[in-house]
């Protein structure tokens, strides 16, 4: 497919698609959230750029602080990098606005942007509930996302296209019922998808089964952005196998791929391998092995 390029998660919506010469990521996240904490602020060091694809904590938090790290460009909607520029102070050189449905070319890459709709989130709703219940923790992340966070930036998608000509799609969470087939299928028709990388959560397993056949990738990559923060929230999702399976039906001749924190997939051949943070060898732990929900 693509000689040298691969995927890889870091855990939550955090993925990177690094070739020889760029790596970009997106949504990077890396601290401790949930009683998860896969990854460190190191292991995103080789940032050229950083992809964002909408405001929400886990997605946006550390974006910041990995911009100022790493010295990476910025690439959002124009309610992320105005947030970042204005309440975050980075610079404006190192910020790119690209509103859904236009595109840049960046070295490495060309980007193009698309929306896909979130399914229902109430912030001032869960935020009385919080109050209601006690559920401290969940009053916490209700209160962030409400300050912390451009929480209401739009909902975007990215299709990088590398120097070969293979595309990859983040699709990110937009797997749900709040997608149309008509608006599935307008994406399939606008781009010819490779690569197809997309969240796998809930009970939305027919929508992945509808999105893979309308997007028709020969490579899909699952991976499950909110196991902990729903197990916070007392909510849980179908097994990854069903997720797998029904995007298997749905596009017989390709690739399926669950990933786990930690785990890296060639774009040259499919190959799945896993990587290690990079602090392992000072002590620290591993990435968590692949749940028993795979």
């Amino acid at each position: 497919m693509d000689s040298q390029a691969v995927v890889r998660y870091y855990g939550w919506s955090a993925l990177s698609v690094a070739t020889p010469t760029h790596t970009l990521f997106f949504d990077p996240f890396y601290r401790s959230y949930c009683g998860a904490e896969w990854f460190d602020a190191e292991d995103f060091d080789g940032a050229d750029y950083i992809a964002v694809t909408h405001g929400h904590e886990e997605h946006f938090l550390d974006v910041p602080v990995l911009a100022r790290r790493t010295g990476a460009t910025v690439i959002g909607s124009a309610a992320v990098t105005s947030f970042l520029r204005w309440r975050r102070r980075l610079p404006a050189k190192q910020l790119v606005t690209v509103d859904r449905g236009s595109g840049i070319s960046v070295r490495g890459f060309k980007v193009d942007a698309f929306g896909w709709k979130h399914r229902d989130i109430k912030l001032v709703r869960a935020i009385a509930r919080a109050v209601f219940r006690g559920n401290t923790t969940q009053l916490a992340w209700a209160w962030s996302s409400a300050t912390r966070a451009p929480f209401y930036a739009p909902y975007t998608g990215f299709v990088l296209t590398l120097p070969s000509g293979l595309t990859v799609m983040n699709y990110n969470e937009g797997f749900n019922t709040k997608m149309t087939d008509a608006e599935i299928t307008a994406l399939g028709e606008r781009f010819s998808v490779d690569v197809l990388i997309a969240g796998m959560q809930l009970d939305f397993v027919a929508d992945v089964r509808r999105g893979v056949a309308a997007l028709k990738p020969t490579l899909v990559l699952l991976y499950p952005p909110h196991e902990k923060f729903h197990a916070m929230m007392g909510a849980s999702s179908r097994p990854w196998s069903e997720f797998t399976a029904a995007a298997q039906e749905a596009a017989p001749e390709a690739k399926v791929v669950a990933l786990a924190p930690g785990t890296q997939v060639s774009l040259d051949d499919g190959a799945v391998s896993r990587f290690r943070r990079r602090a392992a060898q000072l002590g620290s732990a591993p990435p968590a092995p692949v749940p028993a929900s795979a």
